[in-house]
């Protein structure tokens, strides 16, 4: 930053660089000689010494249950909580003491708890696996205290507010509602009779590509635009609707739901997922897996940060930038427009620092053979990180060529070694931007197809094949392998466990790796021609990177930032949320039973604290103060403030070895580990998580 700005200017940044410039001294120092106290205030509550020292500075003990929701009051003065014990309970910040425990009523484990917006934290709402809704009324202590409202079939997973909207919430659950409640006119019948009120029925989100109806996840409203919100779903997409402009979807397929689903405004999917819905079928299975566990807005409103399970954790731009790339369009002529940048830009900058960084061209040199020595040695994390911080270098477009496809080469390898979740997308990706550099060296070629084929791309790395022993016939027998495969996938047909019961129709459409059209195009009509066109295999490699469009609408795949480290894989309520008023951290809890800190602008993991014996399901940063509530198996909830030795924290190659661990576990599903030294509540998890719809419930202990 130039010299000549002021301190206040940079404290008024709407994003910091979580590196932290600035000293906690020096902010305070500033803050006693120049005033600026806000600003300050804001820059110190999640500055990064801070993070680095946080200890357990409370135990709230009073639930006999695993604890699955925490909410702060507007000032942060309350903590209300939800649990299996069918409780809730509202905490005081100030003492750390219990101030009221409320026998809800509830049958099933409460999954959702608030304070509803401006009725003085005098009401709140609880949600739970016994698909009810109850309101609950100071003094809490009557049977008549409490309201039912039966109005879901399935279990309610959230509850969204917003302070912009008195006295109004809006309840989400697996049978695909969204059901809004408003205090000054709330349903006239309960819905425990034969009797419904279907008047505060929000949104529909119909059925996923399967037939299946979309479960609904995780809810968030915009901070400035209380019109906007944003739903995580059951399914690899997340959908931000506007409530001035919700409409039905036409009934064009027999996938919808009877009454239409309502269409968003925007949807968001990590690129890797987005490109899968159109994988071969014995690779279905594993993919169908990840979907959103929880979904928050940034404290501007301009990003959104999705959790998913059984993979990472994605930031996006909200209204950020131009139509998702490469895109497929309904025309009248079934005719294809595309943009000007390749599809497989998207989310190709996820790894790296949102800064570009200042250093010379021998420095970014000696990075690059630092990354080349880990890479030989089979270290492949540490590699990238050397590789990504070459890559991320300001003087990068001023070195030659052929130095910037190596580059991207070994990018490609190490990720195609490693092979977390994503990694074998990127892998290609970092191929295509080699290949761009030099459209003739074969051993990126050869990368490109084993990356596609590690990806369960197989037939198109088939077409890729033949193309290679076209161009380089004495190396013909390089992709035997892959071509055998290709063949293979074109002459069986395995099904995955869930697809089992798929119907003949039902494998037409989600047969083969190639780009699938809206299900606006899927007329009777058109089905033969359109099946026979997709088993002929994509025509050229840039046809293979054009994804389908959802429902007809364009899918926003660019993602800002991945966050990589922690493991989503045991429970379908995890929670990542921002930290402090800057949003300048990232933290979520994991299945190891530590909450995981990354820094946002960066993806660098830099804390990782132990909050359960078991798992990490809740994380709820203070709205102004400098601490941490967590929660998650065990029936307590802990309070984290910076009060540590930050020497006491995990070094970085400690950090490296959690993240290591909890992917080979993720990649895996390697549930031995578990049954090694597991409570029997964490193996009942375990074995619900393999259920076509997910974790059945917290385990309580």
């Amino acid at each position: 930053m130039p010299p000549g700005l002021s301190m206040h200017h940079r404290l008024q940044q709407p994003h910091h660089f979580a590196s932290d410039s600035l000293s906690i001294s020096a902010l305070l120092a500033e803050r006693e000689l120049r005033g600026n106290g806000r600003a300050i205030d804001v820059a110190c509550q999640d500055h990064g010494s801070l993070v680095a020292r946080l200890e357990c500075d409370a135990v709230l003990d009073g639930h006999r249950g695993c604890v699955n929701h925490l909410r702060w009051n507007r000032p942060g003065s309350l903590l209300v909580s939800g649990s299996d014990d069918h409780h809730v309970s509202v905490w005081d910040y100030a003492t750390k003491q219990q101030h009221e425990n409320i026998a809800t009523g509830h049958t099933g484990n409460i999954f959702a708890v608030c304070f509803v917006p401006e009725t003085n934290d005098h009401i709140i709402a609880s949600a739970a696996a016994d698909c009810d809704v109850r309101i609950h009324y100071a003094p809490f202590r009557s049977p008549d205290s409490t309201k039912l409202f039966h109005v879901h079939g399935g279990r309610v997973k959230d509850i969204g507010t917003s302070w912009g909207v008195p006295k109004v919430f809006w309840s989400v659950a697996e049978d695909g509602l969204v059901y809004q409640f408003d205090l000054r006119a709330l349903p006239t019948v309960d819905g425990r009779g034969e009797t419904h009120d279907a008047s505060g029925v929000l949104v529909r989100l119909g059925r996923d590509r399967r037939g299946k109806t979309l479960r609904g996840m995780g809810m968030a409203t915009h901070p400035l635009d209380p019109t906007k919100f944003v739903l995580a779903c059951g399914d690899h997409y997340t959908r931000l609707y506007d409530r001035r402009m919700l409409r039905i979807q036409r009934l064009v397929s027999r996938r919808e739901t009877s009454q239409g689903a309502t269409i968003p405004t925007e949807v968001f999917a990590p690129p890797h997922l987005h490109l899968k819905t159109s994988s071969e079928r014995h690779a279905i299975f594993r993919h169908d897996e990840a979907h959103g566990t929880s979904i928050q807005f940034s404290n501007d409103g301009s990003e959104i940060l999705a959790n998913y399970h059984n993979d990472h954790i994605y930031l996006f731009n909200v209204n950020g930038g131009p139509h998702p790339v490469n895109q497929y369009e309904k025309k009248e002529e079934n005719s294809v427009v595309t943009t000007e940048v390749p599809g497989w830009h998207n989310g190709q900058h996820m790894d790296e620092s949102s800064i570009p960084l200042l250093m010379r061209s021998d420095e970014v040199k000696e990075l690059h053979s630092k990354g080349l020595v880990a890479l030989v040695g089979l270290n492949f994390t540490h590699a990238l990180k050397f590789f990504l911080k070459a890559c991320n270098a300001k003087c990068l477009s001023t070195l030659s060529a052929s130095f910037r496809k190596d580059l991207y080469h070994n990018c490609a390898k190490a990720y195609l070694g490693r092979g977390w979740s994503a990694d074998y997308y990127l892998a290609a990706v970092h191929c295509k931007k080699a290949l761009e550099l030099d459209a003739d060296d074969r051993d990126v070629d050869l990368t490109y197809i084993k990356a596609l084929h590690s990806d369960k791309k197989n037939k198109h790395a088939r077409y890729l094949s033949a193309a290679y022993r076209s161009k380089y016939p004495e190396f013909a027998s390089d992709v035997d392998q892959f071509v055998a495969d290709g063949n293979a996938d074109r002459t069986t047909s395995p099904r995955s466990p869930l697809s089992a019961s798929q119907s003949s129709d039902d494998v037409d459409e989600d047969d083969d790796d190639e780009p699938r059209r809206s299900e606006d195009e899927h007329s009777d009509g058109s089905r033969a021609s359109s099946v026979s066109a997709r088993i002929a295999g994509p025509e050229n490699d840039e046809e293979f990177w054009k994804a389908s469009l959802l429902n007809g609408q364009y899918v926003n795949c660019d993602v800002v930032r991945r966050y990589i480290g922690y493991c989503n894989s045991e429970t379908d309520i995890k929670e990542a949320a921002f930290m402090g008023q800057n949003d300048a951290y990232i933290v979520a809890g994991s299945d190891d039973g530590r909450a995981y800190i990354w820094e946002k602008a960066t993806g660098k993991l830099v804390n990782a604290i132990v909050a359960d014996q078991n798992i990490v399901n809740c994380v709820r940063p203070h709205p102004t103060d400098s601490c941490l509530a967590t929660s998650g198996i065990e029936d307590v909830i802990r309070l984290w403030r910076p009060t540590g030795d930050p020497d006491l924290s995990p070094t970085e190659d400690e950090l490296d070895d959690m993240m290591k661990a909890n992917q080979s576990k993720m990649s895996d599903n390697n549930y031995g580990f578990y049954f090694r030294s597991a409570t029997p509540n964490v193996i009942r998890v375990v074995f619900q998580s393999g259920s076509p719809e997910g974790v059945r419930e917290c385990a309580t202990s």
